[in-house]
């Protein structure tokens, strides 16, 4: 009677055991997993069994491990800049903006008017004078021009608006120009040039709204003016050489490295553009991280520009020079940067721009201090590139004009200067990641094939197997043995 009540039983373990050895059978003989069906196949040995198995394994290992360097690598997110065009066309960028600027930023002869207008005491007019003087040679490293100044009663002169005299005093385009041509066609100086705030100054701007292309190359092609420097008209005391400063700038960028132009010569800027940007598979990145900025990235830590100015490196630089000057004397002098809410610097304000110009000479990085040595501290600005840049390279070609020609007698009409496009195409350098989400899941779909010759559907039938037909499996076995227990 015994026996008879464990017939049943073992006859259902058997049967729960040829069932799961099937749907294993019918598992194996259709998966892609290579090597996987050795280790079920009835008819083989144990020791080849044993083998396959540590086959599987060390390949199991390499898979893993190789997916750890794969995902190491993409987490590093490492960059490449490559030449993504070495022939693009100079038609797509329009030609660069050209400021032109007098050494003697002010026009003398209108300084009795200003005297007259403002209203100017007799007993200051000569501290008017030397603070104008200094105004004359002004620009953002050369603050010392007001050195004199420290002691002097200024507060009698805070009522001036020493930007807007200045802006009445600075060279008017039929003053500074006697001849334009832009594109080989005579032009009105006036049409061309307007008046520009620059931290050289008051100067003068050609192309900076407009933004007119450049569709030729050569000298004579893109603009060519002849400079008057009226000598006769310039502050007496100003012991600086005469010439001009010339600036090439991209539009939207507030200033550049000036250029000297000096008189009796012939200056030809042979102008080379190349373009740099990186592309969208880095954007979704942190600007600290592809040391980048774009125009819309305004809650960067490192978005700063000037107010009412598209974000540029130069822009960055200006605005942190406003930044040391309101640290410094508590004010920035408005003469040199775009309208905004800053307090602009009266005349009781310069001795202090004065007194802190050693410190206003140069731009520093943040970490260069153990590899660079500067004997002042200088500008600690935090500024990046924008992610979409051009740089316009200059070659200079100087001859001197001679002076004994009819032509070239007079340094009024002793200067020329021509800008142009050096060649019809630049360079185009792209900044990308090197190992991108795409590269990662390319690769490791190379390494599961080279390791366990898979794919990813492979991959969902093992989930499917072992997810649901297994649990499937116990659960119909369990109901069974339920059901046939007395």
């Amino acid at each position: 009677q015994s026996r008879r009540e464990f017939l049943p039983e073992n006859s259902l373990k058997s049967e729960n055991s040829r069932k799961w050895m099937e749907l294993l059978e019918g598992y194996i003989t259709r998966s892609h997993i290579h090597g996987l069906y050795l280790l079920f196949l009835p008819t083989m040995r144990r020791r080849m069994r044993i083998l396959w198995t540590l086959a599987l394994i060390f390949a199991f290992y390499v898979l893993i491990y190789v997916s750890y360097l794969l995902g190491h690598r993409y987490h590093n997110k490492q960059f490449q800049t490559i030449v993504a065009n070495s022939h693009a066309s100079i038609r797509h960028i329009a030609f660069p903006v050209i400021i032109i600027c007098n050494r003697n930023r002010l026009n003398w002869s209108r300084l009795p008017e200003i005297k007259k207008r403002y209203h100017i005491p007799p007993e200051r007019e000569e501290l008017f004078e030397r603070i104008l003087t200094g105004y004359d040679s002004l620009s953002f490293t050369k603050f010392n021009v007001f050195s004199s100044l420290k002691g002097e009663h200024l507060e009698d002169l805070n009522y001036l608006n020493f930007t807007d005299i200045v802006a009445e005093m600075a060279w008017r385009c039929d003053e500074m120009f006697s001849e334009c041509i832009w594109q080989r066609a005579h032009r009105d100086c006036c049409a061309l040039f307007r008046p520009r705030r620059l931290t050289l100054g008051y100067c003068l701007a050609f192309n900076e709204l407009e933004q007119r292309r450049g569709t030729e190359t050569g000298i004579s092609t893109g603009l060519l003016v002849q400079l008057m420097l009226r000598e006769e008209d310039h502050a007496p005391r100003n012991p600086q050489p005469k010439g001009f400063l010339l600036s090439v700038v991209e539009s939207s960028v507030w200033f550049g490295f000036p250029i000297d132009v000096w008189p009796h010569t012939r200056t030809n800027v042979a102008v080379t553009a190349v373009y740099h940007y990186f592309d969208d598979s880095t954007l979704s990145l942190p600007s600290s991280y592809r040391r980048c900025v774009t125009d819309y990235e305004e809650d960067s830590e490192h978005f700063q520009t000037l107010e009412g100015q598209k974000y540029m490196l130069e822009n960055c630089q200006a605005e942190c020079q406003q930044r040391y000057l309101l640290r410094y004397c508590n004010c920035t002098l408005d003469l040199f940067y775009p309208p905004s809410g800053y307090r602009a610097c009266r005349a009781t304000d310069l001795p202090c721009l004065a007194e802190h110009n050693h410190l206003l000479q140069n731009f520093e990085q943040s970490e260069e201090h153990p590899y660079v040595h500067r004997e002042e501290s200088g500008l600690v600005c935090d500024c990046l590139n924008n992610c979409k840049s051009l740089t316009l390279l200059t070659d200079l070609r100087k001859s001197i004009l001679k002076p004994w020609w009819w032509r070239n007698y007079t340094r009024s009409e002793g200067m020329w200067l021509n800008v142009y496009f050096k060649k019809p195409s630049m360079l185009v350098y792209k900044t990308n990641l090197i190992y991108t989400w795409v590269d990662l899941i390319v690769s490791f779909g190379g390494i599961c094939q080279l390791c366990l010759g898979c794919s990813i559907i492979s991959i969902i039938e093992f989930i499917y197997f072992a997810a649901f037909k297994v649990p499937q499996f116990y659960w119909r076995a369990r109901k069974n043995k339920v059901q046939n227990s007395p």
